[in-house]
């Protein structure tokens, strides 16, 4: 089955869901939007840590883990 007749299927047959289906089916929906905002919102701040030049150099990444704890 591809994604529309997926889709169709699910929209044809989800009058007839019990309320434990709708209720996992929310939740995951839920989920996966909030995941995305988070994912956006982390991407956003990249960019502009990227564009202030907050930034590290490869030597500077090499070094944290061997100062990790001794900050």
């Amino acid at each position: 089955m591809n994604l529309v007749e997926k889709r169709d299927f699910i929209h044809n047959h989800l009058h007839r869901a019990n309320e434990k289906t709708i209720n996992e089916f929310y939740e995951k929906l839920r989920n996966e939007q909030i995941l995305k905002a988070k994912l956006e919102t982390r991407a956003r701040k990249s960019e502009s840590d990227i564009q202030s030049g907050r930034v590290f150099s490869r030597e500077e990444l090499e070094q944290r883990p061997a100062n990790l704890g001794r900050e």
